[in-house]
């Protein structure tokens, strides 16, 4: 083999390395993002919200008794820890945020220490969560529960008590990332940094 062939070989060996390696880059980049999660259907919510309702309905009373009172929390788990947690506290016009991600493992702890939450407590949290079919949980009027997330959004139950205020049904019509369901149940989107921000038309 002359060495003219050789050479040809070798660029050519490079030129297709180079280009596997810049395709599995941008697949691990896209599946980072969650380009290659599942996209739910409504019926799928539906669903899920129908089948687990007494579940669902124990996780907000479980909830809202270990939330202390004048605060607001929400948190999400991923694989049995901790992913991200919010606190908002103080008068309703001008409340405080208080807040951690699963890379701020300290912060995480100090929140909720502060909260008063034990290991058990959490342990039994996240017990409620799974049985209910949900990742995430935020206490009020209504209660939120995150079903789950696809790619940077999330898919979420609005749970009422009581009918929904015509202030907030007109908020909700004028939004593309909430649907009446129920007079107890609101479906709603919540986009992230990336993708879409808004549920698809005539979801």
């Amino acid at each position: 083999m002359n060495t003219y062939i050789k050479a040809i070989i070798i660029i050519s060996s490079l030129i297709v390395a180079v280009f596997i390696g810049y395709v599995v880059y941008w697949l691990m980049i896209l599946n980072a993002f969650g380009s290659f999660d599942k996209d739910y259907t409504r019926q799928d919510l539906i669903t899920s919200y129908s089948e687990h309702h007494e579940a669902i309905q124990g996780a907000i009373g479980f909830y809202t008794s270990i939330v202390p009172i004048g605060k607001e929390v929400e948190i999400e788990f991923e694989d049995e820890a901790i992913s991200r947690i919010v606190v908002k506290a103080g008068p309703s016009k001008n409340p405080t945020y208080t807040h951690a991600w699963n890379h701020e493992p300290a912060k995480i702890d100090s929140i909720v220490s502060s909260l008063g939450w034990s290991e058990p407590m959490l342990d039994k949290l996240q017990e409620k969560l799974e049985a209910a079919d949900c990742i995430s949980i935020q206490n009020g009027e209504p209660a939120i529960l995150g079903f789950k997330r696809s790619g940077m959004g999330i898919y979420s139950f609005n749970v009422f008590k009581k009918p929904i205020p015509d202030s907030l049904r007109e908020q909700y019509a004028r939004s593309c990332t909430y649907l009446i369901q129920t007079e107890e149940l609101v479906l709603e989107y919540g986009g992230g940094a990336m993708g879409p921000q808004c549920f698809p038309p005539n979801y």
